[in-house]
């Protein structure tokens, strides 16, 4: 397989997982809705290994049993890393005197990603471009590898930055392309599974916090009820906070500085194309040229 017709066939894995995706809904008597919760199916599907327990969250809109409370220290927490970190973005940006378009919280069909700088105007941009930077921001020691693992659908690169290791490094979907075709293969094949009722259920992990109390496999242990807020010691939450105060704006500019690497790539690959092929400068100026003649005659 030539190389440039690799990521046209995740596209088309993608596509078919999409699809089977709201062929599910529709079997599960969601398709009537104004909204089809594709993300939220899609995460169910990947996130669980019994697919009894799968059934019984799409089918019951159902809570899938990670509901702990925390304490809003994580969310405040990573709220302000993410505007620290799009700030020192913008500053850079602005002292290269780069154009680009920042977006937070943008969804895509199975994801939601935490910031995205985007190359032109903002009147200009399409969030979901492969050309984009996309930016997932961890202040605290969590990482959701089944998050990250459909975040590898889309084929532009992907900062991960993970504030209290203080790591910061750029995935390239197209470097693990293997991996990515494998993953959306057996999500294709499990939801295959559950339209046809073949699904597995599969005793054990998964029965943790189940909500489908009528499963023979469910236990009473399993169902403890998780009320408490989760939260540090004194001493681990100074050496909590210590580190990442202590690490924030290493990351922040480190961040940034990937983020303009890859956007001078994407700007030296347009100067070269055009360049090589000058017309298109001139078919583009004419275009526009005979738009505003006709709007004239209007």
């Amino acid at each position: 397989m030539l190389a440039s017709e690799k990521p046209k066939g995740i596209l088309r894995q993608k596509e078919k997982l999409v699809k089977k995706i709201e062929n599910l809904a529709d079997y599960c008597g969601l398709s009537n809705r104004r909204f089809l919760p594709r993300a939220f199916l899609i995460k169910t599907v990947s996130r669980f290994s019994c697919e009894k327990r799968i059934m019984y969250i799409i089918s019951n809109n159902a809570d899938g049993g990670e509901n702990a409370k925390f304490d809003p220290y994580y969310r405040q927490k990573s709220a302000f890393t993410t505007i620290k970190i799009l700030d020192h973005i913008k500053t850079a940006l602005s002292a290269i005197g780069q154009e680009a378009t920042i977006l937070t919280e943008v969804s895509a069909d199975y994801a939601r990603y935490d910031a995205v700088v985007v190359p032109g105007r903002l009147g200009e941009v399409n969030p979901l471009d492969s050309r984009n930077v996309r930016i997932e921001i961890k202040a605290s020691l969590g990482l959701d590898l089944e998050q990250l693992s459909r975040y590898l659908w889309s084929p532009s690169p992907l900062i991960l930055v993970r504030v209290i290791t203080r790591h910061v490094t750029k995935i390239r979907p197209s470097e693990i392309q293997p991996y990515v075709s494998f993953s959306l293969e057996e999500l294709s094949s499990k939801v295959d599974r559950l339209l046809s009722q073949k699904g597995y259920t599969v005793p054990g992990t998964d029965c943790a916090d189940c909500p489908n109390i009528e499963c023979p496999h469910w236990v009473e242990r399993s169902r403890k009820r998780r009320t408490n807020v989760v939260t540090l010691p004194d001493i681990e939450f100074r050496e909590d906070l210590t580190l990442f105060y202590r690490n924030l704006s290493y990351v922040a500019e480190r961040t940034a500085l990937l983020v303009i690497e890859e956007l001078k790539v994407f700007s030296s690959a347009r100067k070269q194309t055009e360049e090589a092929v000058p017309h298109l400068k001139l078919n583009q100026f004419e275009q526009q040229k005979t738009e505003l003649e006709i709007h004239g005659r209007k």
